[in-house]
């Protein structure tokens, strides 16, 4: 399906358009809907379920201008107004989470409670990142002897080739989003928040103990043995997770 939203001709799809219960997904940076399809077959027919591929990406035009964080959360305010979506539940995976949370922070009157899949909100690296790198620095040349990406992979700097085949506009917003950081203002989510990580996310090490100690009202849900693409490693498993909350959100 499409429509426009502020002059962007927007792809979406609407799965079960006349259930009341309802939940909203953001994919992540350099994905699409077509990822997370599948996963919907694993929801309930009793739920309305809302894929839009972001600006950019997808069969989604562009933003204008240089647009980050506040820019996306933004259309997705006035995708989810143009729909007329009330106490729904919103989702988003990695980018997708950043947005999640910066639409929560800003905005929550409409969401019934947020789910945050691997989120990219906390753009700083960790005192053991910071060692690592200090480290690296005397034993980088011993990784040139070793397979190709095994140095970004030790640093957890390893990046799925569906995230790093970017364009130019993809790279800008990426340029955008890397130094959005949003842990200063975790203590201020108001509404219930549940957190889904993967044991194996190399991409954004594990910050989900994190966020559930600052956020208020959140529960984290750890998948064991998922890498950061959790809705294509552990599909069942999370959309499992996704029922459950679901369910007690909508009791």
């Amino acid at each position: 399906m499409q429509t426009v939203i502020n002059g962007v001709l927007t792809n979406y799809s609407d799965i079960n358009p006349k259930q009341k219960r309802t939940i909203v997904i953001l994919h992540g940076w350099g994905s699409s809907i077509s990822y997370w399809l599948p996963l919907t077959k694993l929801l309930p027919l009793k739920v309305r379920v809302i894929l839009i591929d972001l600006p950019g990406f997808g069969s989604t035009s562009p933003l204008p201008d240089k647009p980050g964080v506040p820019e996306y959360t933004i259309f997705v305010r006035h995708f989810t107004q143009k729909l007329n979506l009330k106490n729904f539940i919103l989702a988003g995976h990695s980018f997708g989470g950043q947005i999640t949370l910066d639409y929560a922070l800003k905005d929550p009157k409409d969401l019934k409670s947020i789910i945050l899949i691997a989120p990219a909100a906390i753009r700083e690296r960790s005192k053991f990142t910071q060692t690592k790198i200090k480290l690296t620095k005397v034993i980088k040349p011993l990784f040139s002897l070793l397979p190709h990406n095994t140095f970004e992979k030790f640093l957890g700097w390893s990046t799925p080739s569906d995230y790093s085949n970017s364009n130019e506009y993809q790279r800008g917003v990426l340029n955008k989003i890397v130094i959005y950081n949003l842990k200063p203002f975790l203590k201020a989510v108001t509404i219930p928040t549940d957190i889904i990580w993967g044991s194996e996310d190399f991409v954004i090490p594990n910050m989900g103990k994190f966020l559930a100690e600052n956020i208020p009202n959140s529960h984290l849900h750890v998948i064991y043995g998922a890498n950061h693409l959790i809705h294509l490693s552990q599909s069942h498993q999370l959309a499992d997770i996704i029922n459950q909350i679901i369910t007690d959100k909508y009791v």
